[in-house]
Formats: structure tokens, C-alpha cells, sequence
């Protein structure tokens, strides 16, 4: 029996990366990516603070509007009032509804619908209680009216996007923390 040993190997380095050719252009540099697809960054103070400005004087507007309308009965001015707050409840869960379903989060038709209708059927009372009802209103009130109620509309909706933007981004903040043993 031959007690012959193989003899050990040495282990060889691999071999350098060749080097790039003098005349090759460097690869573009990446792409800076600030915020990644599907995180929402949150509202500005201006805008929130804008928003809510906006909100304010279309809403003291409209009910200073209403107040001191002239020659206009109780009843007028309840109906003003109370078509006013269910016009911005209605903006309130159309913005909801609308961003929920962007969020693919599950919203029934029935919901969806009742906010539209909750939305548009008292703009549309109070448009025509304007226009062909309160014919003891001039036509400069009535336009200071319906300007204070969409300007109101419109800073709800711009309202109920902050907030949501803000609870959104507090979420992503609290999610990406590593968690603490």
C-alpha cells in the first residue's frame, strides 16, 4: 500500500476586475427619489393655514350675509342656515368617500351616493332660493351670498384633505421607526 499524500493546494486570488476603457461614459447617477410612490408628505403650515382662513371668511360672510339680509323673514334665514351646514356636511363625506375609494379602502354605493346627494341638493336649494326666491334681496347680497357659500364649500374640502394628509403622514412616520426591545 502506497502512502502518497496529494499535496495541498494553494489557493489562488482571483483574478483583478479588468479596468473600463478610457474612452466609456461613466452610468448616469441614480435617480433622486424624495418621497416613494404612495407616502404623502404632510401639509404645509401655509396651506393649512390658508385653508382654514379661507373657511373662516366665507363662513362668517355667509352668516353675516344672512343676518343682516334685508326684508328677509325667519324662515328664510333658517332655511340659509340650516342648507348652508348640511351643504358642508355633504362636501365633508364627498371628500371621504371619494378619497377613500382612491385609498382603495371599501366604500359602499350607498355611501357614496348619499354623500353626492348630501353635497349637491342643498347647493342647488339655496342657487335657486337665490336666483328666483328672494326677490327682496338685491342682486349684490345675493352674489355675496353665493360667492361665501363656495368659497366655505371649497375650504372644506381643502380642510378635510390637510387633515387626512396630516394623519396619513403621521402613520408613515410611526410605521418606519424601527421598533424598540
Amino acid at each position: 500500500m502506497s502512502t502518497a499524500t496529494a499535496a495541498p493546494r494553494a489557493s489562488t486570488p482571483p483574478p483583478p476586475p479588468s479596468a473600463p476603457p478610457a474612452d466609456s461614459v461613466p452610468p448616469p447617477p441614480p435617480e433622486v427619489v424624495t418621497q416613494p410612490i404612495g407616502m404623502v408628505a404632510p401639509p404645509t403650515a401655509a396651506f393649512q393655514g390658508a385653508s382654514w382662513f379661507a373657511f373662516a371668511l366665507g363662513a362668517l360672510t355667509y352668516l353675516y350675509a344672512v343676518w343682516y339680509a334685508p326684508q328677509a323673514t325667519v324662515a328664510d334665514r333658517y332655511f340659509l342656515y340650516t342648507a348652508f351646514l348640511f351643504s358642508l356636511f355633504g362636501c365633508l363625506s364627498v371628500s371621504k368617500a371619494v378619497r377613500d375609494r382612491q385609498e382603495r379602502i371599501p366604500v359602499t354605493g350607498l355611501f357614496f351616493g348619499l354623500s353626492y346627494v348630501a353635497a349637491i341638493v342643498p347647493l342647488v336649494m339655496v342657487a335657486y332660493n337665490l336666483v328666483f326666491d328672494s326677490t327682496m334681496i338685491d342682486a349684490s347680497h345675493r352674489a355675496l351670498l353665493g360667492m361665501a357659500y363656495a368659497l366655505s364649500a371649497f375650504a372644506v374640502l381643502a380642510i378635510a384633505k390637510n387633515e387626512r394628509d396630516k394623519q396619513a403622514a403621521k402613520y408613515l412616520v410611526v410605521a418606519s421607526r424601527p421598533a424598540s426591545y
